[in-house]
């Protein structure tokens, strides 16, 4: 039986090919490392709108956060990848240990909704065009990661109901919603490049976290 890293290759192949404008162009995402993810406890899946690559060059976040992270989004991605494995320590205790931010980030999947590079703003029209275009790509996806935990950095609501068309939103008690979506809960967070300070966020999602409306689900 093929991994899951494989069955996200072929599907990737078939997608590149599918949507002419991506030839060339697509970046890869999915499971950072297997090994880790089928261990680790939850299974994190992270969703944004599409990477900043302006110069729309291939590549594979597989890759890039094999050896470093860099920059605001992946350092959010991994101290709220920290947290959530590790039952949110104190914040400030995430980068005082050599080398736990890489190796959490390392644990969880991430996918973008569009496949190829856009810029530091993302706009609404071609992001709203793009989750219609890559639907069911989208979901063939996410059933091959079968995260156990989901959390989206959209930004728009319209791109949040485009992606989960299904799923009844309820108030998580801190001013995000919460929902289902198959065997998955699902946050409908900030996106990880917002402003907001990195420890006030850290400590937000730890409180949706442990909160019963979200242990309910």
């Amino acid at each position: 039986m093929s991994s899951k890293t494989e069955q996200l290759n072929q599907l990737f192949d078939e997608w590149e090919q599918t949507v002419s404008e991506y030839q060339g162009k697509f970046v890869r995402d999915g499971i950072i490392n297997e090994q880790f993810y089928e261990t680790a406890s939850p299974k994190i899946l992270f969703i944004a709108k599409e990477p900043n690559n302006p110069k729309q060059d291939a590549g594979d976040f597989r890759e890039w956060w094999k050896e470093e992270i860099a920059y605001t989004f992946s350092y959010r991605l991994s101290e709220w990848s920290y947290g959530l494995l590790n039952n949110f320590p104190q914040y400030d205790d995430i980068w005082t240990k050599k080398g736990s931010a890489l190796k959490a980030i390392q644990n969880i999947a991430f996918m973008n909704i569009k496949k190829s590079g856009g810029g530091g703003n993302s706009e609404y029209d071609r992001m709203i065009e793009h989750v219609k275009m890559n639907f069911n790509f989208l979901h063939r996806q996410i059933d091959i990661i079968s995260p156990d935990i989901i959390i989206t950095g959209t930004s728009w609501n319209e791109l949040r109901d485009g992606l989960f068309p299904n799923i009844k939103w309820t108030k998580s008690g801190y001013d995000i919603l919460i929902g289902k979506h198959n065997n998955a809960k699902v946050i409908d967070y900030y996106h990880p490049s917002s402003r907001t300070a990195p420890a006030a966020s850290y400590s937000l999602l730890q409180n949706i976290i442990t909160h019963d409306n979200f242990k309910s689900l």
